[in-house]
C-alpha cells in the first residue's frame, strides 16, 4: 500500500520483521472513482483482486489469538483483511465462496446478511482459520472483493488501528477512513491537524 511508502528502513527495522505481514490487493480504477450518488450505498464498487499467503494469515491468526492489536497500513490492506473475514464467515456457514475453491468472491454489500445471527459472534481468528484450514503454508488465498465500507453501518471485525494517507474527499477510501474513525470524530479536523504538523 502507498501508506507504507512513508516507512523508512529504520522504522521497518524497529518494528521488526516478525511483527509484519504482507498481503496484496490489486487496486483498480474503481477505488479512485468519485462517489457521485447522494447515498453512498448507491455507488457501484468495482471488484479488485487480492492474494495472501497462508503462512502470513497463520501469523495474523496467531497474533489475534494472543490478543495483539492489529495495526494495518493502508486502506487496501484493511479492505483485504475485512473481506477475508467475511469470506471466512461464508465458509463457516457452508455458503458458496465464489467461482471455485481457489477464486473467492465477496460482493459489495454481502457482509450485511453475513453479519446477522451467528455472524456477529464469529471472531476474526475463527473466520481466518476457516479460510486456511487444510492448506499448506506456501498456498495462496486469492479472489476478488467489491466490499464497500461506509460510515454509520460497518463494524470493523479484524483491524484495531489504521495508518493511512490523505484521500480525496469524495472517494470510497475516505468513506472507509470515516467509518473507521466513527461518528464522534471530525475527519476535517484530523486532516487539518495532520497538515499543520507537516504530514503529507
Amino acid at each position: 500500500p502507498t501508506a507504507g511508502l512513508h516507512f523508512t528502513d529504520e522504522v521497518l527495522e524497529s518494528i521488526g520483521e516478525s511483527n509484519m505481514n504482507q498481503l496484496t490487493l490489486h487496486v483498480g480504477a474503481g477505488t479512485f472513482m468519485p462517489v457521485l450518488s447522494k447515498d453512498a450505498r448507491d455507488h457501484r464498487m468495482h471488484a479488485e483482486t487480492f492474494c495472501v499467503n497462508v503462512r502470513e494469515l497463520k501469523t495474523i491468526v496467531n497474533a489475534l489469538e494472543r490478543g495483539k492489536p492489529l495495526v494495518v497500513v493502508g486502506t487496501t490492506s484493511t479492505r483485504t483483511l475485512e473481506s477475508l473475514f467475511w469470506l471466512g464467515v461464508k465458509r463457516i456457514r457452508g455458503l458458496s465462496l465464489g467461482d471455485n475453491a481457489t477464486n473467492l468472491v465477496l460482493e459489495q454489500f454481502e457482509w450485511i446478511p453475513l453479519s446477522v445471527g451467528d455472524g456477529k459472534y464469529i471472531s476474526a481468528a475463527e473466520s481466518l482459520k476457516a479460510l486456511i484450514e487444510g492448506k499448506e503454508d506456501d498456498d495462496m488465498i486469492s479472489g476478488r472483493t467489491s466490499l464497500m465500507i461506509t460510515p454509520n453501518s460497518y463494524k470493523f471485525r479484524v483491524i484495531d488501528h489504521l495508518i493511512t494517507n490523505f484521500h480525496a474527499p469524495d472517494s470510497t477510501l475516505m468513506l472507509l477512513v470515516s467509518a473507521f474513525l466513527g461518528k464522534q470524530t471530525n475527519i476535517k479536523e484530523i486532516y487539518e491537524g495532520a497538515q499543520a504538523r507537516g504530514y503529507r
